[in-house]
């Protein structure tokens, strides 16, 4: 810390419960390579995406300003704030500017936990931009053609019952600099927060969301980077995509959200399920292809020695991969090999780790290499994750060892889980997890926000459907949800009139009219099928004016009748139609009469004329 005052970065936990002064590479300093791997850096309680993602930074600091010195962020960073010979930005900085602007409107949570993150540990917010949009900046700056790239591998295995395990290797450099600056990190949410725990591997300064991540929610996901053969200049990034995916209150939800439109890259995405209703964990594979707007949905099916991988490569999608597939191909064919008998007496954890551990030296692509930086198993059944790293997974103790439930405090259970080995550091803006009260998960304001997620869940098809701008629906969305659930927790709304606040703004969104109906008001119980959309007013105000425009003849009615004013004029009257001042089917008249007072004419004339 910067400042002399006694701060909870100061202080690292024990295996034995007991607080010991921490090293400075457990605070986020780096002093060249350790010798245990990426430590777990315990954020929290906070109320909000910016404060945890503060005391991120702070946690993280040195782990962030050594990354960017690493040669391979200083070439991305230069080529990215290049000018162009004029002295203008030049189209790399501009792209990039495009990328953050997009991805900010769409997720503004996470564009504030960024800023968090760059005021914590003291760096410009752009390079944390920059390494959250990693996947795509990369992409921009050039696709790797026929190039070797040896980047992570996925498993997923079926057993009996609620047999499920998932190994997950995260590959992306041999450069040693970065094995020893990565980590994970855990938001704990206080029992106001506005967001979603969670936990996850990080590239220093990065959100979690990209590697291995799991939420509070019982949903786990990890990513197999890809390279298709084009990328959109702008669009979503995959590590915000599959963040916001992650918070989903169902699996169904955050299928949708990873194959929302509009990605700039795409992506490939194993999504886990861990229930708690007494039902089987479920698994599946998502391929999203940025440039086409497709994507594709693969389940793990349900018979015994079931399997589901992934190397690097579109397998479900028809698109072709600019890298070179042999790697993945061999990497994939090995995996098939050593799962054929799966699984075995040993258990099926011992296969999917015989298959992360396989470095057979015998094939240029082997599963574990150099580029390794950590190994990753599921055990669904017994709810445990563990971790593995600088060594070979399974041929050594784990470095982590974590159980699912309870690994947050006020999870789906309260019991506290803390690592078999490795550095812990816990930054509390407040009290200790230890202190607080156990959470109320179904009373007051935890029941108010579950009902709105609900209504969400509920809606959000149809704001994909009527919406050309998709992302920039459900961050409206999402925004209207916390600024009822804020209304609540300062007691100006109860749950049901803020349930109630939440349907008539959702529908005023969707540009759905008449707004009460269905909903126990004055206007009936028509059903959506019958109201009249909004848009479909619009396009007949576009109309007129149109007509207007080809039918000037006079240089009085150039004068007049401006285009300019015209639009105006439309947006007023659609405005009208929208806050129920005009019925829909006035709107027209309503148009025309506004017309005819600029011509100086009487409506009636207007009419004739038209």
């Amino acid at each position: 810390p910067r400042h002399s005052s006694p701060s909870p970065l100061a202080s690292a936990t024990a295996a034995d419960g007991s607080v010991a002064a921490a090293p400075p590479a457990a605070m986020g300093g780096h002093t060249g390579s350790t010798t245990l791997g990426p430590p777990l850096l315990c954020i929290g309680p906070c109320r909000s995406l910016r404060e945890a993602g503060e005391l991120h930074g702070r946690a993280a600091a040195g782990r962030i300003r050594a990354f960017f010195e690493a040669e391979e962020m200083v070439r991305t960073r230069s080529f990215f704030a290049e000018l162009g010979p004029d002295g203008l930005p030049s189209a790399a900085s501009a792209a990039f500017a495009e990328l953050r602007a997009d991805n900010a409107v769409a997720f503004p949570e996470s564009a504030l936990e960024i800023e968090g993150i760059a005021e914590g540990a003291g760096v410009p917010v752009l390079d944390i931009w920059m390494v959250n949009l990693l996947c795509e900046v990369q992409a921009l700056k050039g696709l790797p053609i026929g190039k070797r790239a040896e980047h992570c591998s996925d498993v997923i295995l079926r057993g009996e019952a609620d047999d499920l395990w998932h190994g997950h290797n995260e590959d992306y450099t041999d450069d040693p600099l970065w094995h020893d600056l990565v980590y994970f990190v855990k938001y704990e949410a206080s029992s106001d927060a506005n967001f979603t725990p969670v936990m996850g591997f990080c590239y220093p300064g990065m959100i979690p969301g990209f590697a291995m991540t799991w939420g509070g929610n019982g949903l786990m996901l990890t990513q197999n980077s890809l390279f298709p053969p084009a990328v959109n200049r702008r669009g979503l990034g995959c590590t915000f995509v599959a963040r916001c995916a992650l918070e989903a209150e169902s699996m169904e939800v955050a299928l949708l959200q990873l194959m929302r439109p509009g990605q700039a890259l795409g992506m490939s995405v194993n999504l886990i399920e861990l229930p708690t209703d007494g039902k089987s964990p479920r698994a599946c594979n998502v391929e999203v292809h940025g440039v086409a707007g497709t994507a594709a949905l693969q389940w793990l099916g349900d018979p015994l020695g079931s399997t589901l991988m992934h190397f690097n490569v579109y397998s479900n999608l028809a698109v072709g991969n600019a890298n070179n597939p042999r790697n993945s191909a061999a990497r994939h064919s090995r995996a098939s090999t050593l799962l054929l008998a799966a699984p075995s007496r040993n258990g099926g954890a011992v296969d999917v780790l015989s298959v992360l551990a396989d470095s057979r030296t015998n094939t240029a692509f082997p599963i574990f290499g150099p580029t390794t930086m950590a190994s990753w198993l599921l055990d669904a059944r017994a709810g445990v994750v563990s971790v593995w790293a600088r060594s070979r997974p399974g041929q050594a103790p784990p470095l982590h060892r974590w159980e699912v439930d309870g690994f947050f405090g006020g999870g789906r259970r309260s019991r506290s889980v803390a690592p078999l080995r490795g550095d812990v550091v816990r930054t509390a803006p407040e009290a200790s997890l230890s202190s607080r009260p156990p959470l109320a998960l179904q009373r007051g304001v935890h029941r108010a926000d579950l009902r709105l997620r609900q209504e969400v869940g509920r809606g959000v098809a149809k704001a994909l459907q009527s919406r050309r701008d998709c992302a920039g629906a459900m961050a409206e969305v999402n925004a209207m949800r916390k600024d009822l659930l804020q209304q609540i927790k300062l007691g100006t709304l109860g749950e049901e009139a803020a349930v109630q606040a939440f349907r008539l703004k959702f529908d005023r969104l969707l540009q759905v009219w008449p707004l009460d109906q269905g909903r126990g008001g004055a206007g009936g119980s028509i059903g959506v099928e019958g109201r009249v959309k909004a848009h479909d007013v619009d396009l007949m105000l576009r109309k007129e004016l149109g007509r207007l425009l080809r039918a000037k003849t006079s240089a009085e009615d150039n004068e007049l009748l401006q285009s300019a004013v015209l639009v105006e004029l439309r947006r007023e009257v659609a405005r009208r139609v929208h806050v129920g001042e005009v019925p829909p089917e006035g709107a027209l008249a309503a148009f025309r009469v506004a017309v005819a007072q600029l011509r100086g004419r009487g409506p009636e004339d207007e009419e004739s004329k038209g």
